[in-house]
């Protein structure tokens, strides 16, 4: 069985946590694919309005779900929905009133500007999802990569040295090996990104996708219906 610790984006922004980090004396763009990668998180940085969904392949579920867009005066809206399996957590922010909701709660909880738990997003101080770690593929532990054409685009497979990335992920288990793929469109955006991570001797892995769309293409947002 998976393990309900794995929370989808929350795995998939691991490696972006790491851009930061050295690659020893091998420059990025001796990592084929690489370039490509890069420019795919600039790109996701500079989009209007989006949406993500991430998928636990090991069940076929949807874990986490957001979607955004900026507003006139740069604030951020967005609409967000998270599942660890057991509770579901939805969460609203139309740039000036944040809306949360829990699965068991009647009534929505409001946040409002004046709270001391009041926060905005903008392009500056931005939102996790919308910040360049959304595409989390980073030289840091790439061991080999391969590049592919796929759909007019390309596909490009990161493998990583499990053993630079196993404290991250200790609490998952044992890790044994870790791999992503990116999938670009002709025009360099990426719309889709898988990460597998094999622990404890195969006995537990970690299978997600994460896949973008409606780029610069959502208009509106309302706070979701929820049962």
């Amino acid at each position: 069985m998976l393990k309900q610790a794995v929370k989808g984006i929350a795995v998939l922004l691991l490696l972006g946590a790491a851009a930061g980090c050295s690659f020893g004396d091998i420059g990025y763009d001796d990592i084929t694919g690489y370039s490509e990668a890069a420019k795919a998180k600039t790109l996701y940085t500079q989009l209007d309005s989006g949406h993500i969904r991430v998928v636990d392949n090991s069940t076929g579920e949807v874990t986490e779900e957001f979607t955004f867009m900026y507003r006139s005066d740069g604030n951020l809206m967005y609409s967000y929905m998270g599942s660890d399996g057991e509770k579901v957590r939805w969460e609203f922010h139309n740039g000036s009133e944040i809306n949360s909701r829990e699965n068991g709660e009647t009534e929505w909880e409001f946040i409002e500007p004046s709270s001391e738990d009041y926060y905005v997003y903008t392009r500056t101080d931005r939102h996790p999802y919308t910040a360049e770690g959304v595409i989390a593929v980073n030289a840091y532990a790439i061991t080999d990569s391969k590049v592919e054409e796929a759909d007019g685009g390309v596909k490009a497979t990161f493998y990583y040295d499990a053993s630079l990335l196993a404290a991250s992920l200790s609490d998952m288990g044992s890790l044994d090996s870790f791999e992503s793929t990116i999938w670009l469109n002709a025009e360099g955006y990426c719309y889709r990104l898988d990460q597998l991570a094999v622990f404890d001797g195969g006995e537990n892995v970690s299978d997600f996708s994460m896949f973008i769309d409606m780029m610069n293409e959502v208009r509106s947002l309302t706070r979701p219906e929820t049962e």
